[in-house]
Parts: structure tokens; sequence; C-alpha cells
């Protein structure tokens, strides 16, 4: 990367950032029409153990396509959205009748990459369930830096540690648990760094804890099913950022959703999430309050899935108003193997600090966000399996969204540190996209794909796309060499726009190999090579990825 291009650019980028709303791409995920579904994992305890992110509203299921016998672990589930997840699992066994309690694994790596888990589940009784869970990621090593010649010390490490209990009664569930997680790193020092610019310490701590009770109805024997939740969570900066300060943000969250069925093959419902976030004085932030309501009917036959529903979004402060967007899905299956399905969509997402870390831990804001609103997200689309093991999907579509997030590398010029800055605009995207994947039982199974975007924002703001992905290809594959000995294989290239006199963003261009060894029944060893070609390039969360890195480790299930 040129360190003269990349001040240019850093300088620029911040200088137009006081001309924006004050955060992340949103993308297309990748569907496969095989449904793999990830076993490496205690299946009761998700990666992410954050309470108000569990959806307690009824599943939105999709037509089969097809029915396949053998259902296995194709990758592991990252934890984060930013590009510094722990090591990837890959056991590739099949499902099996009875899933396993507990969950151990560990991992180590160059850089110090580190990534430890541990989970469990205890049937207490018949009817008592208690879940827990503790895991360590992060790594301490030298990274590229954005406008110096010099490597970054980079430090992170993250811990989390959650606690579930459920009771199942004769009709209903009760449910209540709580997570904390310690997140500590170091910001990039920019190449200012001078006794003329705002001291300050490169170190960040965040803290983040909550605790829920959720009731709910089990199984078919009420007439009206429903579930409820209620929580408090807290997120905490021990240290400044630049321009808004060190505090709190504080969230009283509920949810819930009920619903009725008129007849076998018909239902109506409605569902809620509402959220009153509270801050600290010192941060100068308006507190203010999100209801979302979305109330639907539902229509599903042998080939057809029919959602009509609408998203009504209110909020009281922080430029509150109510919104309204659809909630349409149609869903057609024909010839037994092939869906073709039209989606209208829409809604408000909450921006709030959990949502700014999750698109970047190094964020840095200027005042407030404001929540961002899709008046309606626009999709249509085919997808099969016209033999066994063989899935296709093509799929294109349209989406608007008022204050769109956006993550911009730079920096102050009156501060000495170098943040994610998270900007907001209004945004268009037009988006297409085709796959296929092929699985034959547990010998070979790939995945390639590509992805197009088509961004529009307002005259002269380019430059909030720097780090949005313009297309995106993929391949991914996993074979068997011989009994218990599996190898696999992930690449993925990301072009980005070409910002008119400042060129564009070195792309996301990243290969690794791996292995997996059973050597004895539910205990791994496993091994990585993450960025193979040793590129150089900034990730979405507008830092540098790391080079060249190997973990190695061993996961239990028990």
């Amino acid at each position: 990367m040129n360190p003269m291009k990349n001040t240019l650019l850093l300088l620029w980028m911040c200088g137009g950032l006081l001309s924006v709303e004050v955060v992340s791409a949103q993308k297309s995920v990748n569907d496969s029409v095989l449904n793999r579904t990830v076993v490496v994992e205690n299946q009761y305890n998700p990666e992410v153990m954050d309470a108000f992110k569990i959806n307690v509203l009824p599943d939105v299921e999709e037509p089969a396509v097809a029915k396949q016998e053998i259902d296995y672990a194709m990758q592991g589930r990252t934890l984060r959205q930013w590009k510094l997840e722990p090591m990837a699992a890959m056991l590739p066994e099949s499902v099996q009748d009875k899933a396993s309690r507990g969950y151990v694994r560990a991992a180590y790596g160059n850089l110090n990459n580190a990534d430890v888990k541990g989970s469990y589940l205890w049937n207490v009784s018949s009817r008592d369930e208690l879940g827990v869970m503790a895991s360590m990621y992060g790594r301490n090593g030298s990274l590229p830096h954005l406008t110096d010649p010099d490597t970054w010390k980079s430090r992170f490490y993250r811990t989390d540690i959650s606690l579930g209990y459920r009771h199942d009664f004769s009709k209903v569930s009760l449910a209540l648990g709580g997570s904390f997680a310690s997140q500590v790193f170091n910001y990039m020092p920019s190449w200012k760094n001078t006794p003329d610019y705002v001291a300050g310490t490169d170190r960040q701590h965040y803290t983040l804890g909550e605790g829920f009770v959720r009731i709910s109805s089990d199984g078919k024997e009420l007439p009206v099913e429903f579930a409820l939740q209620a929580g408090f969570g807290s997120f905490k900066r021990k240290y400044e950022i630049y321009g808004l300060g060190s505090g709190s943000e504080n969230t009283v969250h509920a949810s819930g959703y009920m619903a009725g069925s008129v007849s076998l093959s018909q239902q109506v419902g409605i569902g809620f999430v509402m959220d009153n976030m509270i801050y600290d004085k010192s941060l100068f932030l308006k507190n203010f309050t999100l209801l979302q309501v979305n109330p639907y009917y539902t229509l599903k036959n042998e080939g057809l899935a029919l959602r009509i529903g609408a998203h009504v979004d209110f909020q009281a402060g922080n430029d509150g108003g109510i919104k309204a967007a659809p909630d349409v899905k149609l869903d057609y299956t024909f010839a037994s193997s092939y869906t073709l399905f039209v989606h209208l969509t829409g809604g408000a997402v909450l921006n709030d600090f959990r949502r700014a870390n999750d698109v970047s831990p190094y964020w840095m804001q200027y005042g407030q966000l404001q929540t961002s609103y899709t008046p309606f997200d626009a999709s249509v689309g085919l997808k099969a399996s016209p033999a066994d093991g063989l899935g296709f999907k093509l799929q294109g579509g349209y989406r608007i969204t008022k204050n769109e997030l956006f993550v911009l590398p730079g920096l102050d010029d009156d501060c000495s540190l170098l943040y994610a800055s998270l900007a907001q605009e209004k945004a268009k995207v037009a988006y297409g996209g085709a796959s296929v994947s092929y699985a034959y039982l547990d010998w070979i199974d790939f995945t390639l794909s590509g992805d197009y975007y088509a961004w529009d924002v307002p005259e002269g703001m380019d430059g909030l796309l720097l780090l949005k992905p313009q297309y995106a290809v993929g391949f991914s594959a996993r074979g068997k060499v011989y009994d218990n000995l599996h190898i696999m294989l992930d690449y993925r290239y990301e072009g980005r726009k070409d910002i008119a006199s400042f060129g564009k963003a070195d792309p996301v261009n990243s290969l690794s190999v791996g292995a997996e060894y059973e050597l004895f029944r539910r205990v791994n060893v496993f091994a990585r090579l993450d960025n193979l070609l040793d590129k150089d390039y900034l990730t979405e969360a507008g830092y540098p990825e790391q080079g060249f890195r190997f973990m190695a480790g061993l996961s239990c299930r028990f």
C-alpha cells in the first residue's frame, strides 16, 4: 500500500466527514439450497451470546427444494462481521442422532493468535436445562501501518461468559440468563503523533453486560402461540473515543409475538421489539425509544409459502417519527425441486453501540447515530436442486436505505490516533448474484458464488463507498483425503469502487487452506493457513488485515 496515497486519501476523507451525517456495509447473505448446518459447536449456545439478538419471533421457514440425507458443517460461524474472527472450525462429520452436550476448543498461532471456547448444556431434570459458555479470542502482533512504513504493534482480546436457564411447565417455558463480555485493544497511532496533537491513551476497554427473562408457549397445545422477553443491557467504554468521549449506553429491551392459526395452512400474528436507549450525561447524546411492530398473515401449503405483513416503526426522540415498510414474501415451489421467490421487505435497524462495535471495534463517530431505515428492499430469484447434492441460486434486487452506515478509514486533524470513522448517508444499491454448490456425502463439498453491487449515493459523497464491495467472487471446498482426514480451501476476492481523483482501495484478496484429522471419536486436531497470499488490504472495519498467519489446535465434543 502506498503511504503517500493513503495519507492524501485519509486527509480528504476526514475533511469531508464533517459534511455528512454521522456508521456498516449491508450485503446480502449467501444462501445455499443445501441448507448446511454447523454441528461443530454446541447447538444450544450461539457464538454471539447476545440475548437481545436472540430471535423470539416465529421462524419464517422457506420451502425446501430438496431433502439431504446427510447434513454437515462446511465452515465455522464467525463471531463478528469484521475480519479478525477466531479460527474457523472444520469438522466434517455427519449430524448425529443425539447432539453432544459439551464442546471445547483451543487453538494458537503466529502473531499470538489465540482462540479458546468451552460450552456445556446440562439437563438438570426432564424439565430443567442449564447452559454455560465461555470463550476468548484475539491476537498480539505486528500489522501493516496505514500511513507509515513501519508496522504497528496491534493487540486485541475479547472474553465472553454467559449463563442460561430454562424450565418447562406443562404448556409454557420460562427462560432467564445473562452474559458478560470484556474487550481490550489498542488503536493505531497517527503518523502525526507529536506533542502538538491531542494527548490520550491508545488503549480501549469495552465491557458489555446484559440479563433477560423470557416466557413462551411450548408446543401446539395452546390456541395461541406466544413469546415475551424483557431485559437490560449495558455497553461501557473506559477510555474516551475522539469526538464522543467515554461513558455507557444502557438499554431496556422488550420483544415478543403472538400468533394464532386460522386453519391448518393459515396463520395471523403480530410481533414487536422495543428498545429504550439511555445514555450517560457525559456523552451528550439524546435518550430515545424505538418501537417496531410487525403484523402479518401467512399461508403455507405443499408448494406455496406466502407472507403478507408490514413493518411499522415508531421512534420517540433522536429524529423520531412513524415509518412503515412492507413485509411480503412469496415462495413458489414447482417440479419438486425448483423454488421461485419474490420478496419485498424493509424496516428500521437500531444503530446502537453494540452494532457499531459489530461493524468495527475501532469506530469513532461525530455526534449521535441515526436509526437506519429501509423503505423497501425488493428481490427476486430462483433456487433449485435439480440433482442429488447439486444446488444453484440466482438472485437480483434493489434496496434504498436512509442513514446507511459507512466506514471511513481516517483521522482528524486534531487526533493522534487512527479510528474507523462511522458516517451515514442515504444510499441506493442494485445487487445481483449467483451461486452453485455440490456435495457428495462427506467426500466432496464445494460452493462457487459471485455477487455484484451498484451503489448510488448523493453527488460528492462517492468517498463513502471506499470500502464497500463493488463485486465479489468466492470459492470454498472441502474434501476427504481418506478416512478421518479432510482438507479445505477457501478463496474470496472483493473488488472496490474507483473513487474519482483518489483511486480505489486495495481489493480483498484472501486465500485460506486447512486440514482436520479425527484422532479419536469426537476428538479432532486441525490446522489452518490464512491470507496465504500475504496481501495487505483494509477490511470493511477500516483497519488492516493481518498478513500470512496460521493456527493449529484441538477440539472435543462430549
